[in-house]
């Protein structure tokens, strides 16, 4: 087979790669606001489908780089062994993720494709150019993505029911919902911003000012609609802000995940075009665009597999604690995607689900669905790990 061949066939497995991502983590973007029966299934997947491409779009270099150079350096790899090399890291993860999604499984895909780019690496390279100290950080990254997102969601799911509890009537209502949603929009503005510029004045000005404009006509609008009944206007504005963390999720998993398959096509298309020789150090719009795009069209068409596990199995939700864990989840995973570490958006919307549980109770965590996951999640650095090593022994011999 010749190396053209084996250029194209990587870039349709990439894009597949991507797509099973998409429907494989559907659940970790827009299965809380499902559970929580906050919006049905087809309108919270085309929310999913435009927020995930806009996440792609402006933050998804971050993980791109680490995936392309932040573990083993492609300067010691020639045309062939880097496109064989691409090929095996995304066939070892795609059949992981496959089997993950039938058995409807939330799964990280970065935890496969790490596993499988330390195999590659391993034989390709040998023990000596596999950078240890980074993939030592970015495996260490993961529990502590749980652990984050269990603690943000438990103290602020906590600190939310005392501010709900002392508000008595809906204009003191609306006041928590502006304020809550202001503090959303910021803190996602900081983050998005400062990775875009650098310019400190310009970041406070954009990210204090601007959520003004979008936060007083929305809380104007919401209180000519509310009714006079306090229960009816807690349920509808919480609601809303289910969907506003929904929308921040959904960015979020894009501006992580899709530096995965990003990463891996741009490889390829720098081989297509002809650039031997050079070292890759980014990965351009287009490439994030494309991926990003191919994750959306996963979640939009297989998507609805992998919705109810965590939406609805680890402990039942109501819109106020379905806030509550994706404003976690989506917080903590934007943190790890500005540091460029490969996490766990799964990770993340999983202790952020358990953080919720956890605060109301003990008895309200399904601690069988919990081990499911996580059992899951242990098993994947390993198995693609093992199955790239032994891709490549086989490659390698044939070659």
């Amino acid at each position: 087979m010749t190396l053209s061949i084996l250029l194209y066939a990587g870039v349709v497995l990439v894009l597949f790669l991507a797509w099973i991502n998409g429907a494989n983590n559907a659940g970790n973007v827009i299965g809380v606001a499902v559970g929580a029966r906050s919006i049905s299934v087809k309108r919270a997947l085309l929310l999913a489908f435009i927020f995930e491409i806009t996440g792609a779009v402006l933050l998804g270099h971050y993980i791109s780089t680490t995936i392309m150079r932040g573990i083993i350096d492609l300067r010691e790899l020639s045309g062939d062994i880097l496109v064989a090399g691409v090929i095996i890291v995304a066939f070892s993860a795609v059949l992981w993720m496959f089997i993950a999604t039938l058995i409807r499984v939330p799964l990280s895909i970065t935890q496969a494709v790490v596993g499988g780019i330390t195999g590659f690496g391993l034989i390709a390279l040998g023990v000596n150019e596999i950078s240890w100290w980074r993939l030592l950080v970015i495996i260490s990254s993961w529990p502590i993505t749980l652990l984050v997102a269990v603690l943000l969601s438990l103290l602020s799911h906590r600190v939310l029911s005392k501010l709900t509890s002392h508000t008595k009537n809906t204009r003191n209502l609306l006041v928590l919902f502006s304020t809550l949603l202001y503090t959303c929009i910021v803190i996602t503005l900081l983050l998005v911003i400062g990775g875009i510029s650098s310019e400190i004045h310009g970041l406070l000005y954009y990210s204090l000012l601007t959520p003004l404009l979008l936060v007083i006509p929305y809380t104007v609008i919401l209180e000519g609609i509310t009714r006079r009944d306090y229960y009816e206007a807690k349920h509808l504005l919480y609601n809303h802000l289910l969907l506003v963390t929904s929308s921040l999720a959904a960015f979020s998993h894009g501006a992580h995940d899709v530096g995965v398959s990003a990463g891996l096509l741009q490889l390829l298309v720098e081989e297509i075009i002809g650039s031997e020789g050079s070292v890759v150090t980014g990965v351009s719009r287009i490439m994030l665009l494309v991926s990003g795009f191919t994750i959306a069209l996963g979640i939009l068409s297989w998507g609805y597999r992998v919705l109810g596990t965590l939406g609805e199995k680890i402990t039942p939700l109501t819109p106020e604690s379905g806030f509550t864990a994706q404003l976690s989840s989506a917080l903590t995973i934007l943190l790890v995607t500005r540091l460029g570490l490969p996490s766990s958006t799964t990770l993340a919307i999983t202790g952020a689900v358990i953080g919720v549980g956890l605060s109301r109770g003990r008895g309200y965590v399904s601690y069988k669905t919990i081990l499911r996951i996580l059992t899951t999640w242990i098993l994947s650095f390993p198995l693609t790990l093992a199955f790239s090593i032994t891709m490549t022994i086989l490659f390698t011999r044939v070659a």
